[in-house]
């Protein structure tokens, strides 16, 4: 019998951590990196699989997980859009006869996020925004960064590499500088 494979090349269906990030994303209480950081995914790129998990186009199993859970949701706690749309009438008008229409929003915002039928898509705004700067502007980013934290940058000796016979061979280098040797605490016990 032949395993299926997806498009990446990995066995189709849907591994621990995805199904992980469908439950957590259901849920609507945690952003959507938050819900990659919570099922087990770094939190450097938490952000980005994220949105590849939700794209549909990627990993398309696990929208379907989502949609799924959903519908258990909805005939569980009978949170629906119609539902939720009534309660939010009903709430508005009662803030508004109180003079109250943030807190009415806002409670309206947090049970929709609860319910799942609420997407925060502001996270997503930030992803790739180097891709879209020239070299100088990078440059100029750099130099700044290196200006206000100059301890994160040592200066290093640097010179522009323009043909490869000007570049150094790496073993020239690593032969160049003498390694220190190094006493290991059972070195140390053989030696007293």
């Amino acid at each position: 019998m032949e395993e299926k494979k997806n498009k990446g090349g990995r066995p189709a269906g849907l591994t621990n951590r995805q199904r992980e990030f469908a439950k957590y994303y259901v849920e609507g209480r945690y952003s959507n990196a938050e819900c990659a950081r919570k099922a087990g995914y770094a939190d450097g790129s938490a952000s980005q699989h994220a949105a590849k998990l939700l794209d549909g186009k990627t990993f398309p199993d696990v929208p379907e997980l989502i949609k799924e859970l959903r519908q258990d949701r909805e005939r569980k706690y009978g949170v629906t859009l119609i539902n939720q749309l009534k309660r939010f009438d009903e709430l508005s008008r009662a803030a508004e006869e109180e003079g109250q229409f943030s807190a009415a929003i806002n409670a309206e915002k947090i049970r929709s996020s609860l319910g799942g039928l609420t997407i925060d898509r502001r996270e997503a705004t930030h992803v790739h925004q180097l891709d879209n700067l020239s070299r100088e502007d990078i440059v100029a980013r750099l130099a700044s960064l290196r200006q206000q934290y100059p301890n994160a940058f040592p200066e290093p000796e640097m010179k522009r590499v323009k043909d490869a016979k000007d570049r150094e061979s790496t073993m020239d280098i690593i032969e160049a500088v003498p390694a220190e040797k190094v006493t290991l605490p059972a070195d140390r016990e053989q030696d007293g």
